[in-house]
C-alpha cells in the first residue's frame, strides 16, 4: 500500500484535506527509511497522521493538541485527558494520538540492531 492508501484507511480527515501532502512531506522528512524498512510506508503514513491529530484544530475540534482524552462526560461537560509521564520525553510524544502510539508499536516490533528510533547510531 501507498502512504496515502494507508493515510485513507485510518485517517480519511487527513486524506481528504488540502494539507496532506505537506503532513506528509513532513513525515517523510523525520523517518529514516533504512530503518523502517518494508514498513517505510507505515511509519510515514502513522507519523502523518500523528502530526496531523496533534497540530490541525480541524481534525480534533478543541481538544486537538491536547494528548488523548481519558474520559469525557455531556451533563455539565467535563473532559479529561491522560497524563503523559516520563516515558513523553523519551517517546517524542507520540502517546499523544492514537497513531502515534501506532508508530511507537511499530518502532518497539523492529529489531534494535544497535540503532535507536531513530535510526541513527546509538552514542556510547
Amino acid at each position: 500500500m501507498t502512504v496515502l492508501e494507508i493515510i485513507g484507511t485510518i485517517c480519511p480527515a487527513l486524506a481528504e484535506s488540502k494539507v496532506a501532502s505537506k503532513y506528509i512531506r513532513l513525515a517523510e522528512e523525520n523517518t529514516d527509511r533504512k530503518y523502517f524498512g518494508k514498513q517505510y510506508a507505515y511509519a510515514v503514513a502513522y507519523r502523518a497522521c500523528h502530526l496531523y491529530s496533534i497540530m490541525d484544530v480541524s481534525s480534533g475540534g478543541a481538544t486537538a493538541g491536547l494528548g488523548q482524552i481519558s474520559s469525557m462526560h455531556e451533563g455539565g461537560i467535563s473532559v479529561s485527558f491522560a497524563a503523559s509521564g516520563s516515558n513523553a520525553a523519551a517517546s517524542g510524544g507520540l502517546e499523544s494520538s492514537k497513531y502515534g502510539i501506532m508508530l511507537l508499536g511499530l518502532i518497539n516490533s523492529r529489531p534494535h540492531l544497535g540503532v535507536n528510533t531513530a535510526g541513527l547510531p546509538l552514542c556510547r
